[in-house]
């Protein structure tokens, strides 16, 4: 069994030479939480960061950790749950943990959660269950910003797919700076998926409303042609209603 185990992985890195089969993600929907549940209307502050995020790095100079709080003016990264009333008030948007990015855009730079893992091949996009109204998600991979737009399920999405089979850095932030509540991000849920980015709807009408209007201006333009154009070799002025008639 192991020869023929040896010999699987030998083929394997003949037919694909140049995939890096690496360490798998780890941890994406954030249940994998070892700090001890905090009592009903209870906090820890500070929190355990390799208790509350295994797997995964926080960055940002001066971020905070906390487990069912918020800070005051530090950016921080905030792990709330399981599903019953906490001193805020923040329910798990799946499971029993989600997490809450804040940045006040001072002083210090926005949180960040960070992991390097093995992008599936074939993958095309990633996407996340973002919270209604606490959606400003900043996400890179190996460095190179991704565009997310919002898609059916309360969830935000971005292309990959350049990174598919490959050992990449994974990090989520915030670029929020007004301090606002509702410009932070409360996320969970974070999948690799072989499914591309649809479309935003605003692209595409506005796609539409473009081709629509081209046709009008079109059909407008061939029908002054022939209102204009008289005899060969003869044109003359089109008449005008008398409500457009030019003045003197």
């Amino acid at each position: 069994m192991k020869i023929r185990y040896t010999s699987l992985l030998l083929v394997g890195a003949l037919v694909f030479p140049h995939v890096s089969f690496g360490q798998s993600f780890v941890n994406l929907d954030f249940e994998d939480a070892t700090i001890a549940p905090t009592p009903v209307g209870g906090w820890t502050y500070p929190a355990d960061p390799t208790q509350c995020f295994p797997g995964w790095t926080v960055g940002g100079s001066g971020t905070v950790v906390s487990y069912n709080d918020l800070s005051l003016g530090a950016p921080a990264v905030d792990l709330m749950g399981p599903d019953f009333p906490n001193l805020v008030n923040y329910t798990p948007l799946e499971g029993c943990y989600s997490v809450l990015l804040q940045y006040f855009g001072f002083q210090f730079q926005p949180p960040s959660l960070s992991q390097t893992g093995f992008i599936p091949v074939g993958t095309k996009s990633i996407d996340f269950l973002v919270g209604s109204g606490r959606s400003d998600a900043a996400v890179t991979v190996n460095g190179v910003s991704i565009p997310m737009v919002p898609i059916p399920g309360g969830r935000l999405a971005g292309d990959v797919s350049v990174f598919a089979g490959t050992d990449a850095q994974l990090t989520i932030s915030t670029p929020s700076s007004t301090g606002a509540a509702s410009d932070w991000l409360y996320f969970d849920d974070v999948q690799f998926s072989p499914s591309a980015v649809p479309e935003p709807k605003a692209k595409i009408l506005f796609t539409m409303f473009v081709l629509l209007l081209s046709l009008r201006v079109n059909r407008s333009n061939t029908a002054l042609q022939r209102t204009v154009v008289g005899h060969r070799g003869c044109n003359r002025r089109a008449s005008l209603p008398p409500s457009l008639s030019l003045g003197r």
